[in-house]
């Protein structure tokens, strides 16, 4: 608190920035005469030609004005000195954090004399400052196609921005964003802004809902090296204003329909009918004046109802008579054998007494020996409406199909008031959004569901004062909130069917995967996840002379919630090879799991606190030349628990605050282990300098560049993973489970009995169960950083064409992962560990070099790295003869020394965590080639024709966006643990007898039947006569580089067509329809790549989705 402290003290005696503004624009230029001399005191006004707003300032001695702090929209601006007649620009439209650059000569003459000039003639070309980026103007968001009516869909629009999807894995909708080789988005890569308040969730540093597109002006996208204002995030931002009121009323009412009909089936669909689909999305807007030209208000509301459906048809249930313990139908043609033969199919088989070992008579199960908690569960479980064919062995098989309905509905509303006071100008907005998602089953049968339940508020209030000409200040304050649940129903458990399961936490169906039958899946439910997140800001801009001086400061709080049962239902597998009964389907029966997963629900909660202070100096050096020169301090407290449920590892050390721990694991209270586990940082000093050169002063041409370091943060996902680990939680696979009726009754496994509930407890500390899975964080852990660089040539063509060409570079360093540094050593005769002679797949925690109970330790460090280099080319043809298009090509490559996902609980993954140089590759991100085109065409056919002709031909608006991707990197394993170190990550070698054959050139089928060669790979395990061996301890480790392969590439093509017809005065009614993958285009997946699968080098899958047409409606007014 002390730290804050001084912080805030600072804060009150600085302010903030100018250029990189979060909801305005500016406007800069020389006045000067018709001989070129300058001309100093030069009155220029700005005026907003919809709510009359005026801002005005007075050019100095060297001719040059500035004005900041300028709200988006149509400007006028009028350009006044005595003895000169004046001139006024009208038409100047100001976007998001744009930069207008208008130079005006003036003539000798009277005052009263004013010469107008065309918009057209504003430059196309940045000549202030080095940032790269792109604002997606009102223009795009409204002509744009938009199916899902999600603005998020136009980031791709930006170069540099590799990818954007939405994800709902927390209960609620979080956009992920990368940028230019930005590492993993839930270190702190993309900041995402609503109308100057951050918008994003810090469980994960993910993106929040936004408002519906006719709720939103424009949004602002930077890339690289943006302005000092920017911290907390490491690659880039997203800055979405929303619409404001002006002096007219104005606002739209929508609707938009999606349904079956208008959808194309699915590729790799199975034949029959479509799954049904219906979507409606539906609002209105209004935006008008309370009191003219000084306060204005600006509503909306949106609401979802959309019903989807998945089909099944891939499960094999037990019949009737398999219910009852009678398999006779699956007895092999030869009848029972005297023994018990090995299994080799899940259709033929011969069931054996699990304690004897001996072929049951008739291969039926003794009723004694059928399960009352499975007789109970498969109540549950569909019977088969289905039959097949087993290819193997001609057999009829019994399977289930099915469409299950899901549903989306989803309420939105907004507020916002703009008041004008004297030199100040208010602004209050207010964002809540709320939605229910049913989740369809996740395995192959009608089991379980989840229910997506989440509602975000975004409360933002800001002043912009302007106490003399050439000062403005801006304050904000902002209040994000987003909380959700995952909540899964029935509500019964194992323990509702007579089992002793003990089920802690809510009750939820257990999940039963029965190998070659069905899954009956379950997911992790989390009732509560979310983050309360409050912030205060302040900036200034005061320019002198040829500088632009900005100082400013900000501090926000930070508060995450993650309340989640994990598996606490219980995760239970049937598998063959270690089938009691000799099948996995009579084990089921017979309720004789292979393993079983449980856990105890966690609790876990983060607060830190972020601070920064921050200097600009945008220095006009010369007339055609500015310098950019910014200075950035951050401060971010290590997140901590109320509760303290945090960890680190230091081998040797026993802890004093659980003692029953095992040697090496500590928690907060320990010698040397204080609150958040991490000391605070104070070296994050970010200098960032740039440059902006006009070399024929005509703003034709820019050439600029710019490099910046820039720091990450860390997310409550990374930091509280701990906390889903022993002590503080239990996450144990059990292998030994007496039946499904009598969990706990097996001592191999329960040697105290019922473990649960666990509940974590300092003061009565809990015996670890052996041996423990643990994960800490790093006692030297640092904030991940990325230096940012950027040079480019810009050019204007024409009045209306453009083109650039840039090279990019980031290059990131202390990138979070978490190494499991308890690894098992590789043991031979001659190289015994711990006494252990042999490696094998079942003594990994006898080969571990720390013993006394410790089983896999994950420690998070920050010591991975990555880097990404770009060729980035775009050219812009703004709106001219009914026509606009903007467009770039992307040239990249981006490498990384890990994967690195930490969107999970253990963060990364290798094939041997002691061989890491070999981990060394593309990035999973790598996009080596991106092209985009967005254009927009209003033809005019048939001028001259008659009236009738023109009305039904002319008037309408086509608009389209194209892209083209390079495929994405995968590495090729071999799907077991070829090394014995307990993990399945393990790479697969070259065979040498055959070529890879990814090559151009092929037809769709053939890339689906065999994307690659099989043959050119193997697996080898220390013995195998026809693969070489590899790398690392016994030559088990692959050979084949991660990432060292590119799938097929897509390519996506959306359309919108509309008309507006007007109905009354300035009420028009908008046809509109806009279709998803217009030529309906499979993008086919990544190939599987597991040597160990049936499906190893087929494509089975596709992204994107199918053609899908949508048809809307909007009264504009």
């Amino acid at each position: 608190m002390k730290m804050f402290g001084r912080l805030l003290l600072l804060f009150l005696l600085v302010a903030g920035i100018a250029q990189a503004q979060l909801t305005t624009a500016t406007i800069v230029g020389n006045i000067q005469d018709t001989s070129g001399a300058v001309i100093p005191g030069a009155q220029v006004t700005a005026t907003n030609q919809e709510t009359q707003f005026t801002r005005q300032v007075t050019s100095g001695s060297d001719g040059a004005y500035r004005l900041d702090f300028l709200p988006v929209g149509t400007y006028s601006l009028k350009v006044e000195a005595a003895g000169f007649q004046s001139k006024q620009q009208q038409g100047i439209v100001l976007t998001l954090n744009a930069e207008v650059h208008f130079d005006a000569s003036l003539n000798i003459g009277e005052a009263t004399q004013t010469v107008d000039v065309s918009s057209n003639e504003l430059p196309l070309v940045e000549t202030s400052n080095a940032t790269l980026g792109r604002t997606v103007t009102n223009q795009e968001v409204d002509n744009l196609p938009i199916v899902n009516r999600n603005v998020y869909d136009l980031l791709t629009l930006t170069p540099g921005v590799q990818s954007s999807s939405n994800v709902n894995t927390l209960g609620y909708p979080q956009q992920v964003v990368y940028m230019n080789g930005g590492t993993d988005n839930f270190v702190g890569s993309v900041s995402y802004y609503l109308d100057g308040g951050l918008n994003m969730t810090f469980i994960r540093n993910t993106g929040n809902v936004l408002p519906n597109p006719d709720a939103l002006r424009e949004f602002n996208v930077q890339t690289n090296n943006y302005n000092a204002l920017y911290g907390r995030m490491s690659s880039g931002l997203v800055n979405v204003v929303t619409k404001s009121g002006t002096n007219k009323i104005h606002g739209s009412i929508f609707e938009f329909h999606r349904e079956t009909n208008f959808a194309a089936a699915p590729a790799f669909s199975a034949p029959g009918p479509k799954a049904p689909l219906h979507r409606n999305q539906f609002g209105a807007t209004l935006g008008g004046p309370i009191w003219k030209d000084k306060t204005f208000f600006f509503g909306s509301y949106a609401g979802l109802r959309q019903i989807t459906s998945s089909t099944y048809n891939s499960a094999l249930v037990p019949t009737a008579a398999q219910r009852a313990g009678d398999f006779s139908a699956n007895l092999p043609t030869s009848g029972t054998p005297s023994s018990c033969p090995s299994n080799t199919s899940s259709v033929v088989f011969v069931v054996c007494d699990p304690v004897t070992r001996t072929p049951r008579a008739g291969n039926k199960l003794a009723s004694s020996q059928l399960d009352p908690t499975v007789q109970r569960l498969l109540a549950r479980i569909p019977l088969p409406n289905a039959t097949g064919i087993d290819t193997a062995s001609g057999r009829t098989t019994y399977r289930w199909q099915g469409i299950i309905p899901s549903t989306l509905n989803t309420d939105e509303f907004l507020i916002k008031v703009d008041h004008q006071i004297g030199t100040h100008r208010l602004q209050g907005m207010y964002f809540n959004t709320a939605g229910n998602q049913q989740q369809s089953p996740g395995g192959n049968i009608d089991w379980s569901r989840q229910n997506f339940v989440y509602r975000q508020q975004n409360g933002n209030l800001s002043d912009t004062w302007t106490p003399s000409a050439n000062v403005v200040n801006q304050i904000w304050l902002n209040y994000t909130r987003m909380i959700g649940g995952r909540i899964n129903t029935p509500q019964l458990s194992l323990a509702d069917f007579g089992s002793s399961f003990g089920i802690q936490g809510a009750s939820m169906l257990p999940q039963l995967t029965v190998s070659g039958y069905f899954t009956a899946a379950q997911a992790i439910s989390g009732p509560v996840t979310g983050t309360n997140f409050y912030s205060l800001r302040d900036v200034v801009s005061i320019t002198r002379g040829k500088h632009t001086f900005s100082f400013g400061a900000e501090t926000s709080l930070n508060k995450d919630l993650q309340y989640t049962y994990l598996n606490n239902y219980g995760v239970f597998a049937f598998q063959r090879a270690t089938a009691r009964t000799n099948a996995e389907i009579s084990d089921f029966i017979a309720g004789l799991p292979a393993t079983m997963n449980q856990d105890s629900p966690v609790q876990a909660a983060d607060n830190s606190w972020f601070s920064g202070i921050f200097a600009q100096d945008d220095y006009r050096l010369f007339r055609n030349l500015t310098i950019n020169l910014g200075l950035r301090w951050d401060v971010q407290t290590s997140p901590t628990d109320p509760k303290d449920r945090q960890s680190t590892f230091i081998a040797g050390q026993k802890s004093t605050v659980y003692p029953t721990a095992p040697t090496g694991l500590l928690v907060v209270g320990d010698k040397g282990v204080d609150r958040g586990i991490v000391a605070t940082r104070w070296h994050h000093v970010s200098p960032r300098v740039g440059f902006a050169w006009d070399p024929f002063g005509n703003g034709r041409t820019a050439v600029r560049g710019a490099f910046g370091l820039f720091f990450g943060s860390v997310s409550g996902n990374e930091w509280n993973g701990v906390s889903n680990f022993q002590p503080f939680a239990v996450r144990n696979r059990y292998s030994f489970i007496k039946s499904m009726t009598d969990i706990y009754g097996d001592a191999r496994s329960f040697p105290n009995g019922n473990p649960y509930p666990y509940v974590y407890d300092p003061k009565n500390p809990r015996p670890f169960i052996s041996p423990a899975q643990v994960q800490g964080i790093d006692l030297d852990y640092q904030w991940p950083y990325v230096y940012q660089t950027n040079f480019s040539v810009q050019q204007q063509v024409t009045n209306s064409i453009a083109v650039s060409v840039s090279y990019v570079g980031s290059f990131s360093h202390d990138v979070p992962f978490a190494p499991d540094i308890n690894y098992p050593i590789y043991a031979t005769a001659t190289s015994p560990v711990n006494g252990v002679t042999t490696s094998t797949t079942s003594n990994y925690d006898s080969r571990r070099p720390i013993q006394g109970g410790l089983g896999i330790i994950n420690l998070i460090q920050s010591k991975q790295r990555a880097n990404y280099h770009g060729l980035q080319i775009t050219g812009e043809k703004r709106l001219s003869h009914q026509f606009s298009v903007k467009a770039f090509y992307t040239w990249s490559k981006t490498l990384s020394s890990a994967s690195v996902n930490n969107s999970g609980a253990v963060i990364g993954t290798a094939q041997d965590f002691n061989r890491m140089q070999d981990e060394y590759g593309s990035s999973d991100t790598d996009l080596r080639h991106q092209a985009n085109i967005a254009a927009i065409w209003k033809p005019a056919f048939f001028t001259s024709s008659p009236r009738y002709v023109r009305e039904v031909v002319n008037g309408w608006t086509i608009s389209g966006i194209a892209q083209l991707n390079a495929g994405t990197p995968f590495s090729v394993t071999t799907g077991v643990d070829n090394n014995f170190d307990g993990y399945t990550s393990d790479r697969a070698n070259l065979s040498g007898n055959a070529a890879v054959g990814i090559t151009s050139g092929r037809s769709r089928a053939d890339k689906i039947n065999a994307y690659f060669n099989p043959a050119a790979f193997c697996s080898y395990t220390g013995s195998t006569a026809s693969c070489p061996a590899g790398v690392g301890p016994g030559g088990l480790d692959g050979t084949t580089r991660r990432n060292n392969y590119f799938g097929p590439g897509n390519r996506v093509i959306n359309a919108a067509i509309f008309r507006d017809f007007g109905v009354y005065e300035a009420v028009k009614f908008q046809l509109r329809a806009e279709v998803n993958n217009v030529f309906n285009l499979v993008n086919l997946s990544n190939p599987t790549t597991s040597l160990n699968s049936g499906n190893f080098g087929k494509i089975t899958g596709a992204y994107g989705v199918p053609r899908q047409i949508q048809i809307g409606g909007r009264i504009l007014f």
